[in-house]
């Protein structure tokens, strides 16, 4: 729908209302705060004053041409290359809850399309954290939703008493209505999960609280303190208000409003994260142990014997670190297998994504003799043709690939080692340097790279949002499924081929599952035919296993980094439709890619957008006050219900 806001209001209102330079004093409004913290001598107790902070902000007038020039840069990159532009003024599918609107009228409401791979986030606001210092969590009672007192880092008699009303109101309604504002999905259940508390693993392999985004945020909440009423043990109630402890995510010093200015909210590369993380309190698990561990996995048998639990929290090793992850991932499978399990229950829960080449090596492992990639798609724009062009006019990977990156025969003494050479050689020799290089993509119906970029546009202008838009030929990635046939090829036939069926396993998540994770579970699901979990969520109401599916993010840096690869900055052609750099430090990113769903599996040219289906899970758990803190208890419900 078309916004009744004017543009005036738009700036007023977006978050990116920028500012003039404010004044140079000690005592002036963010110096005060600077002091305060100064005087604490970096007290990992001390909190900045909420009056000081919003003080802080307030003081920076504004500046509309910087303002202006801010959403010039917005505008240009969403309408050059945001595939979900004309789609995003659909009203939602029943079972999703987002605004439709027309983006480049209503900037300020970008959240509010539920795209998490769609995100505007100024530094100059987001340099505090806010938190309650206690958190909170959603049970069912006696046929009843409720909330409680998860933990409590100040009072430890509140832990488990019912929250019965937050600053006066019903507190599930007071939960939903945050839970709205956040914008990591497209399903309203995934969003109320999000907003509390539950629990997650270390890389180390240590369960840790995640305390939810209520009582932790990254922006200034709009009042000073909360108030939490409660009914705890014997009906007894109690009552408090809990301020905000506040402290800052970076170390970066500043002693007036003019060096917050600077730092933080004008261009800077130079911001450093403080280490302000205390110790963590750590979780016990009663029905499983673990049995080996990754940098992104966890492998644990529960006390059944015969269940093997499958625990990915990313996919997004560094690239020293990818090759190792997937032999690290078949060593874990292994040990299951070794133990006699026969039952896979697979985690995906606190999943944000990452790798999609890894994404797809992990539905590989599991079916190998399957094709484990969705097809895509990008916008066709005046700018981006021409990207596709350019790209591609510099590209060396249409017949051949850059074999220069192999990495030379050191300490080849094993057949694992040589698989893990091959690996390495693959990943390295098949890299592509830009998104818009059509040789790195082919046809999925010959199975054939594309050979001109007039073939890889082709002529597809599909109606979306009552809008004739224009989209690339359907395509998928030409080298990341082959990774793993590479190292087969290479290696000697080194992967296992489990005896694991889809009827063996089942997906978990709390719908928490985005982006590269989103990839796995829902290729698993609708390509393999795996069972479906999901736990939390609203009572009685359908929730997804899985957000945000997009198809690729493009960070701005990024995109301007390609564009000026492509020789796309320098051409004066296309200055007015080229993105202006961001005068202020921000963190600005989009969807590039679109990933497409098999509606009729008996009719494959029927599909549709897969970010925009909704899908929820073929199961459906609640959390209760063990299973909340100890997910081996709800691992061995799902076995014992799904899989026996």
């Amino acid at each position: 729908m078309k916004s009744t806001f004017n543009i005036f209001h738009i700036l007023i209102f977006a978050l990116i209302v920028i500012l003039v330079i404010p004044c140079d004093a000690n005592d002036d409004e963010c110096g005060r705060m600077a002091n305060d913290f100064k005087r604490s001598n970096e007290d990992p107790n001390f909190g900045v004053k909420y009056s000081d902070v919003k003080a802080c902000f307030e003081s920076f007038p504004y500046d509309k041409k910087l303002a202006e020039k801010t959403i010039e840069t917005l505008k240009k990159s969403l309408q050059g290359f945001y595939i979900f532009l004309s789609q995003a003024k659909e009203p939602p599918k029943q079972g999703f809850s987002f605004r439709s609107m027309d983006l480049t009228d209503t900037f300020n409401l970008i959240n509010e399309m539920k795209d998490a791979h769609l995100g505007f986030e100024p530094y100059c606001y987001n340099i505090f954290t806010y938190k309650q210092q206690l958190s909170l969590y959603s049970v069912i009672n006696n046929d009843k939703q409720i909330i409680k007192i998860f933990d409590d880092e100040i009072d430890k008699n509140t832990i488990d008493c019912e929250v019965t009303h937050i600053d006066g109101r019903p507190s599930l309604e007071v939960i939903k209505e945050f839970a709205n504002t956040i914008p990591i999905s497209r399903d309203s259940g995934v969003r109320f999960n999000d907003a509390l508390s539950r629990t997650g693993f270390t890389e180390n392999g240590d369960l840790i609280k995640h305390s939810g985004s209520f009582t932790n945020r990254g922006q200034l909440p709009e009042n000073s303190s909360v108030e939490y009423s409660l009914k705890c043990a014997n009906n007894t109630s109690k009552k408090f208000k809990r301020g905000w402890k506040i402290r800052p995510q970076y170390s970066n010093t500043f002693n007036t409003s003019k060096d917050y200015w600077n730092t933080f909210c004008l261009l800077n590369n130079n911001i450093t994260s403080s280490n302000d993380d205390a110790a963590q309190k750590t979780y016990n698990l009663s029905e499983c142990k673990m049995v080996y561990k990754t940098l992104i996995s966890k492998f644990f048998i529960l006390s059944d014997n015969k269940t093997g639990v499958v625990v990915i929290s990313e996919v997004d090793p560094s690239d020293d670190d990818f090759v190792k992850e997937m032999f690290e991932l078949q060593n874990g499978f292994n040990l299951l297998e070794n133990n006699g399990i026969k039952k896979l229950v697979l985690d995906f829960s606190e999943n944000g994504g990452g790798s999609v080449e890894l994404g797809f090596f992990i539905v590989y492992l599991l079916f190998p003799g399957f094709d484990p990639s969705f097809n895509l798609d990008m916008a066709v724009t005046e700018l981006s043709r021409e990207a596709f062009f350019q790209a591609t006019s510099q590209s060396a990977h249409e017949y051949f690939i850059d074999t220069s990156n192999i990495p030379p025969l050191i300490n080849i003494s094993s057949k694992e080692s040589i698989a893990i050479w091959a690996a390495d050689a693959a990943y390295s020799v098949t890299t592509i340097d830009s998104s818009f290089d059509i040789f790195s993509y082919k046809n999925p119906v010959t199975n054939e790279h594309f050979h001109t970029v007039e073939e890889f546009i082709g002529n597809n202008t599909y109606i979306r949002g009552g809008t004739p838009t224009r989209y690339t030929s359907k395509f998928v990635n030409r080298y990341s499924e082959r990774l793993s046939v590479f190292v087969e090829l290479l290696s000697g036939n080194f992967f296992n081929t489990y005896e694991w069926k889809s009827e063996d396993m089942i997906i978990l998540t709390n719908g928490l599952c985005g982006s590269a994770c989103a990839s796995i579970a829902q290729r698993m699901a609708i390509k393999n035919n795996v069972r479906t979990a999901a736990v939390g969520g609203y009572k009685d109401t359908p929730l997804s296993y899985a957000s945000f599916p997009g198809g690729q993010v493009m960070p701005f840096d990024s995109l301007m980094a390609e564009l000026n690869l492509a020789g796309l900055l320098q051409n004066e052609a296309f200055a007015d439709l080229i993105p202006p750099p961001f005068l202020i430090n921000v963190d600005f990113g989009f969807t590039l890619k679109e990933a497409y769903d098999i509606i009729d599996k008996n009719n494959l040219d029927k599909e549709s957008v897969l970010e925009f289906e909704y899908k929820p899970a073929e199961h459906r758990f609640y959390y209760d006050e063990i299973s909340a803190r100890d997910p081996s208890v709800l691992w061995l419900k799902v076995a014992k219900e799904l899989l026996n």
